[in-house]
């Protein structure tokens, strides 16, 4: 229990008020320094030091631990493959950076916004109708691969997606069909599609309260699932969901939960036979002439946190953002993400479920245009737009109708502030 109450003093910090003297606070230096390689004597301290609480504090040692994931935990590797690398071309275009924004730190342009040392961007890329329009980065290397966190949930949409069209999985069907374990009367009314759209209704809830009650089930989740190798990961996360009780029926409110995803990736290991990063190899990383392998972080039991752990270079965060527009075929063979997804995640079943769900940081900022919620976007806008996040400010914003996508990786300290409208606002200014 010691670990999950060192991790909520975090979470406490973070967003309820509590002192910042009681958790020896250290405002992180501008996450510039990473654009520099660091120092040998500077890494073997962060990589003795790193407990899971860095994760949510993410101060020099946290944003280190982003970009360099294999030094910190044990990784599952997502394979490029064989295949030529998709060159992608640059017109870049020095005045989207004039672009102007709404952010936590107030309104400014888009260059601003990137040079802000609160905001902790460290990269930003824009593809628009196949082309590198805008590539920046003002916080780590160019070779680097950072985590994408939630935005990652993405691969498994996808996944689950593609595993349907294939006949392998029913999105109807109960989760307890799939995992017999799950076989309490609650997880027997969950259906697949229910964690596809955040709509389970399972007592694991991303609230700020439920992070910080030790007792709670996502706060003893996500603590097991996030222990570093120097602390105690001895409860794995399959079990700890099992237990998990529903708290509304499913279907009729959407609550943001990355359990939801993590039962998606136990389903597609299910199903396939396959081990879950086998699977996002194999049916996306390696059609998409990606640049490098991807790493997807094990908890301590091995288990792979699909819920959005994963890290990859910037570029090919792009390459896959591009599987949602018409440019597809600059970096793929075969249409991977299908005319059917676009037709299945347009479909409007649970917009009234997100209105009743929990009012997000993601739905407050953005402010106009939001539909619904659905196949894992955070977002669906009423102009066909699709956004999705990361804790920290990383995010992947596509706009099929006018060729865009917009992808960013960031670590604001303590997921402090909000930026996230900037790359709608690329869009909707520059392209719409």
């Amino acid at each position: 229990m010691k670990i999950i109450k060192t991790l909520i003093l975090a979470l406490l910090v973070g967003g309820t008020g509590l002192s910042q003297a009681n958790a020896q606070e250290v405002e992180p230096s501008p996450v510039s320094i990473f654009t520099e390689s660091t120092p040998p004597e500077k890494v073997q301290e962060y990589r003795r030091n790193y407990r899971s609480v860095d994760f949510l504090v993410n101060g020099d040692q946290g944003n280190y631990s982003f970009l360099n994931m294999p030094e910190f935990y044990q990784t599952a590797t997502v394979y490029r493959g064989a295949g030529q690398v998709a060159m992608l071309k640059k017109k870049l275009d020095k005045s989207l950076l004039d672009t102007k924004t709404d952010t936590d730190l107030g309104k400014m342009s888009v260059g601003e916004l990137l040079t802000n040392e609160k905001a902790q961007i460290q990269g930003v890329l824009v593809i628009h109708n196949g082309k590198i329009v805008m590539e920046e980065y003002p916080g780590m290397r160019e070779l680097d691969k950072h985590s994408w966190f939630s935005a990652s949930k993405q691969l498994t949409g996808v996944a689950i997606h593609i595993l349907s069209e294939e006949g392998l999985i029913d999105l109807e069907q109960s989760v307890n069909h799939y995992i017999p374990e799950y076989d309490s009367e609650d997880w027997k009314k969950v259906k697949v599609k229910h964690l596809l759209h955040h709509v389970s209704g399972m007592d694991y809830v991303e609230t700020n309260a439920n992070f910080m009650n030790p007792d709670h089930a996502l706060s003893q989740i996500t603590t097991y699932s996030l222990a570093s190798r120097h602390e105690d990961g001895g409860i794995s996360a399959f079990d700890l969901i099992k237990g998990v009780k529903s708290y509304i029926e499913p279907g009729v409110k959407y609550d943001y939960a990355s359990p939801n995803t993590q039962v998606l990736g136990f389903i597609i290991e299910r199903v396939t036979g396959q081990k879950y990063e086998e699977v996002i190899s194999e049916k996306i990383w390696t059609k998409i002439g990606m640049e490098s392998d991807g790493h997807f972080a094990l908890s301590a039991q091995g288990e792979p946190l699909a819920a959005g752990y994963f890290g990859s270079r910037l570029r090919d965060f792009g390459r896959f953002a591009m599987l949602f527009t018409p440019s597809w075929r600059k970096v793929a063979d075969e249409q991977i993400v299908s005319d059917s997804y676009f037709e299945k995640v347009y479909d409007t079943t649970y917009a009234e479920a997100l209105k009743r769900g929990v009012e997000t940081e993601k739905a407050k900022f953005f402010k106009d245009g939001q539909s619904h919620a659905t196949y894992q976007w955070d977002l669906v806008f009423d102009d066909g737009d699709l956004f999705k996040a990361g804790r920290y400010g990383q995010g992947i914003y596509v706009s099929p109708e006018t060729n865009t996508v917009v992808v960013f990786f960031s670590s604001v300290y303590m997921n402090k502030i909000y930026f996230p409208d900037f790359a709608r606002q690329i869009v909707k200014q520059n392209y719409r």
